[in-house]
């Protein structure tokens, strides 16, 4: 009996320094704040409204003359965003100085437009 409580009374510590010890191990996992990020359903684009939504809410930055942001019609654009889930992630949350584009601001459909529109710009 006394083996029993003694093992358990050196375990239970041993147990929770090993919890302690698994995160240097196997690494750290960054957790979002915030909610989880839940991929929308998009239906698909048009190329034409997604130009002229483009143009009214991203041109202003995206154009080469502000050097905010970067130019969709570049290799690296490409390479960078090959699928639509990555740019929709950006979109949603942002990336600075680009602000995130609620769907008050931006609607799925309209989101799927622009998007349209980006990947029917020719290469460079």
């Amino acid at each position: 009996m006394r083996f029993y409580v003694i093992s358990v009374l050196v375990l239970i510590p041993l147990l929770s320094l090993l919890s302690l010890i698994q995160p240097f191990v196997t690494g750290f996992v960054e957790k979002p704040i915030g909610p989880e990020f839940i991929e929308p359903q998009l239906g698909p684009g048009d190329p034409a409204r997604g130009e002229a939504l483009y143009r009214s809410k991203c041109y202003g930055c995206h154009t080469p003359a502000a050097n905010i942001g970067p130019a969709q019609n570049t290799a690296d654009f490409k390479v960078r965003y090959a699928d639509d889930e990555t740019i929709v992630f950006v979109v949603r949350a942002g990336r600075q100085p680009m602000p995130a584009f609620s769907e008050q601001m931006l609607d799925e459909q309209q989101l799927a437009d622009i998007i349209a529109y980006l990947r029917s710009l020719p290469a460079p």
